[in-house]
């Protein structure tokens, strides 16, 4: 984030990915409280709140909630840079710097009114908890409960948000792809026929169209590797779509907390790896991260 502000907004596509980094940060920090509930040593202290019925509520939704903005903003960021590939001269009036804002902005917006209403059902509360023989703070939910979560969850979150913008992203991500190999062969053979005969064509237009092409590279990286981590969450939200004991309290809920954490632990490792892309395919993001590190490092 810090490296994306330093390097300015200028440009339409590090908003964008400053916006993905602060969705990438968030669904990273969230966990971190999973791992210490988690901890079987931490379960056995003699706690007045239930470790896993706590962290569902301030750390499992939470991450959620940052996953489905980074696919939200993945899916916009794989679109328009397709757009910049396949309509260079027309993207700028297409995807303004505004709608580009906007559309960033309705994205965290929109998550965050879906969990207000999600956290109006899923709530922290005390209970009584049998195996513990007393009153604990933890996970409780309202009457309400299984409408809202038919109505809200499984349409939104699990069917539009996961699989509807998981399918939009492998598609623009092929085609983009597509696009890119057709630009790098039509250069060739431009190149071989001599076409471009100006020094300076070749070194402003060069320049230019090198740069366009990192960035395209760039992102068709970071959307491949957000299908692959993203994979076993659309695999388990569509299997508990469609087998209702397959919920946090259902007949399978050991196997629903197995394959959640299975498939925190990619989608976390695709919010940590972001980092090693922008700074393995841009010059720009490289020196500027570096300076950071840098002067931070001779100050300490």
């Amino acid at each position: 984030m810090a490296v994306f502000a330093r390097t300015g907004f200028k440009e339409s596509i590090n908003i964008s990915l400053f916006a993905l980094a602060v969705s990438d940060f968030g669904s990273c920090v969230t966990l971190i409280w999973s791992n210490i509930s988690l901890n079987p040593l931490f379960q056995q202290l003699n706690l007045s709140f239930d470790p896993l019925g706590l962290q569902y509520i301030v750390s499992a939704w939470p991450h959620v909630a940052f996953t489905k903005i980074t696919t939200l903003i993945t899916a916009f960021i794989t679109f328009e840079r397709y757009l910049c590939v396949s309509k260079p001269l027309k993207v700028k009036s297409i995807l303004t710097r505004t709608r580009v804002i906007c559309y960033l902005i309705f994205s965290y917006l929109l998550i965050i009114a879906l969990m207000v209403v999600l956290f109006h059902a899923n709530r922290l509360g005390y209970t009584f908890y049998p195996e513990a023989n007393k009153t604990l703070l933890g996970y409780v939910y309202t009457e309400h409960r299984g409408t809202i979560e038919n109505v809200v969850v499984f349409p939104f979150f699990n069917l539009l948000m996961s699989c509807g913008a998981f399918v939009f992203i492998i598609v623009c991500t092929i085609l983009l792809i597509l696009k890119l190999r057709q630009s790098a062969k039509w250069r060739l053979k431009v190149t071989s026929k001599g076409a471009l005969k100006s020094e300076t064509t070749k070194e402003d237009g060069g320049m230019a169209a090198t740069k366009e092409q990192k960035i395209s590279r760039m992102i068709a990286t970071l959307s491949t590797l957000f299908i692959i981590c993203f994979v076993p969450t659309v695999a388990t939200q569509l299997a508990m779509w469609m087998d209702k004991r397959m919920a946090i309290d259902g007949q399978f809920s050991n196997m629903v907390v197995f394959l959640a954490y299975f498939t925190f632990t990619w989608e976390s490792f695709n919010s940590a790896i972001n980092i090693v892309v922008y700074y393995r395919n841009s010059s720009n993001y490289k020196t500027v991260f570096d300076q950071i590190i840098f002067r931070r490092s001779k100050k300490q």
